[in-house]
């Protein structure tokens, strides 16, 4: 199960949108994926494999602040890795493993693999959209 720090970080994951969930099954369970998505965009979008970052390229793709154009439903299929998000009282850090299903609003966030990871991808939009993942600008700052 994901866990995060600061430890008491999850009325702030609540107010950004986000939420965390562990599941058993191959993927997000549907009542899960209701949260977040409308029926017909419930359906896997598609598979992601992540390798941790090469030194000096831990802020690049995934690991760049950014904001996707719609809400989101994930489940990290294999793999360990570690996500961020960001409020005006600082950076959240959430552990995630196998099994963990991520929900996101419109929230900003980064990603780095800690082992090489597999995302199972659900979001928002018509049958054949993309993933559109807009960088912030924010500065990086060093991982936890």
């Amino acid at each position: 199960m994901a866990t995060m720090a600061p430890a008491d970080s999850s009325h702030r994951l609540t107010d950004l949108g986000v939420e965390f969930h562990a599941t058993s099954d191959n993927d997000v369970p549907d009542h899960l994926l209701a949260l977040a998505l409308e029926e017909g965009e419930r359906h896997p979008r598609g598979e992601v494999a992540v390798d941790p970052p090469a030194a000096g390229h831990e802020f690049e793709d995934f690991g760049a602040w950014h904001v996707n154009d719609g809400n989101e439903a994930h489940f990290l299929r294999s793999g360990t890795g570690q996500v961020q998000f960001v409020d005006n009282d600082g950076v959240i850090t959430i552990d995630v493993e196998p099994g963990d299903v991520m929900i996101i609003r419109g929230a900003e966030h980064r990603f780095r693999a800690l082992t090489p990871a597999v995302w199972v991808l659900h979001f928002a939009g018509p049958e054949g959209a993309d993933l559109v993942a807009t960088q912030t600008g924010r500065q990086d700052n060093p991982w936890d």
